[in-house]
């Protein structure tokens, strides 16, 4: 099975921890997917020629995730500044998000050429490649699209139409809506709620999963990205939402117990 995650590659930035860490929905997908032994994972973006660009290249290379179509263009890398609350949830500020490469990169022909074996494609729906993307993308892939907690419902309508899986972080009062979008299109639609759990709806009917409890949150930050990746990877080979909610759910207790998206050595 190949995967590819494309195309969101930043560092966070935590300020009250004075710390760095390689991060962004793509890399996190990617790097869940590896630990997972899926071996055949790879990513498709941009990083800047500085030496956040460099950090990223060395996670990739040390988990060995083929980055032979990352590159290195004349933007800075893209960057996100993370503060963390009593209860380890993170906000954000204003100035927080810096895009960088990840607003100017576009994929060539080549680039998407190269995604025609994927069995797994990954994006956030931010993404500037997202309209392509889904025109371009065939029968046999699993599209996966994160809507993110920032982007509505009406956003979600008009795209779902060429996506299998739609991933946001939802709130309680959206359910009902969601899931007469999941019937009227017969689409996939995966809701997280936080300590409240995760919620599926697929051919009209409506599947709960508890939040794994675990003695500390540290950082909430890269738990959604891991639910997707080991969600998707079940959903594929089962077809089981139960299964599917259960992996994505084990998936993403074990990263609130680190700061970052992925556990740093």
């Amino acid at each position: 099975m190949k995967i590819t995650a494309l195309t969101s590659f930043c560092v966070d930035f935590f300020p009250e921890l004075d710390k760095t860490y390689v991060g962004g929905n793509s890399l996190n997908f990617a790097t869940k997917c590896k630990l997972l032994g899926y071996e055949n994972t790879s990513v498709i973006g941009a990083i800047g020629e500085d030496r956040f660009g460099k950090l990223i290249e060395n996670h990739l290379d040390k988990t060995k995730i083929d980055r032979s179509r990352l590159y290195r263009i004349n933007a800075p890398t893209a960057s996100n500044k993370i503060f963390i609350d009593e209860n380890g949830d993170r906000y954000f500020k204003g100035d927080s998000w810096n895009g960088g490469a990840f607003d100017k990169f576009r994929l060539s022909e080549n680039d998407w050429s190269s995604l025609g074996d994927s069995n797994i494609v990954a994006m956030p729906a931010g993404d500037p490649n997202l309209k392509d993307l889904l025109k371009r993308r065939n029968e046999n892939q699993l599209i996966v699209i994160d809507f993110l907690d920032y982007l509505g419902i009406d956003f979600i309508k008009e795209h779902i139409d060429n996506i299998d899986i739609v991933f946001l972080s939802g709130k309680e009062e959206m359910l009902d809506e969601l899931q007469e979008l999941s019937a009227q299109k017969g689409k996939l639609i995966v809701p997280t709620l936080g300590e409240k759990g995760s919620v599926a709806f697929f051919e009209n009917k409506r599947y709960y999963h508890k939040a794994i409890e675990i003695d500390r949150i540290v950082d909430t930050t890269g738990c959604g990205d891991a639910f997707q990746a080991a969600f998707s990877l079940e959903w594929i080979k089962t077809k089981d939402i139960k299964k599917s909610l259960n992996a994505g759910s084990i998936a993403a207790s074990k990263v609130l117990s680190f700061t970052g998206g992925v556990e740093q050595e």
